[in-house]
């Protein structure tokens, strides 16, 4: 095997290789409007998790995908250390622990971009 070029070697040297986790949320049979009664309260509650774990330091993204208010499927990136706290974190959010939504975890190699600095800074904390 050949060793990599200079080149490459260096461009390795730079990515950020910080371990963050993806949390894929998909609604289950259950999910409802957030415009019913009882939607209404569990949105507020997943909002309120969410707030807590960013306050935490331990959320750095979150939102929807693809924007469906009916069927609302979405992504957090959050740090954690090590899967099963991740999984943790997965379980608790109120969506999933309601079975309205199960959430997938995968754990997600950040090397490059502009969350890279947010994300150093925050692990350093």
């Amino acid at each position: 095997m050949t060793q990599p070029s200079a080149e490459l070697q260096e461009l390795l040297g730079k990515l950020a290789n910080l371990e963050v986790f993806a949390i894929f949320m998909t609604p289950t049979e259950k999910f409802q409007s957030p415009y019913t009664p009882e939607g209404d309260k569990l949105l507020a509650s997943h909002l309120r998790f969410l707030f807590t774990l960013q306050n935490e330091n331990t959320l750095l993204a979150s939102g929807p995908l693809d924007l469906d208010t009916e069927r609302i499927e979405g992504m957090c990136i959050v740090r954690a250390g090590s899967r099963q706290d991740a999984e943790a974190i997965a379980r608790r959010e109120p969506y999933a622990a309601a079975g309205w939504r199960t959430n997938t975890v995968r754990a997600w190699q950040l090397n490059e971009g502009l969350l890279v600095e947010p994300a150093k800074t925050l692990a350093e904390s």
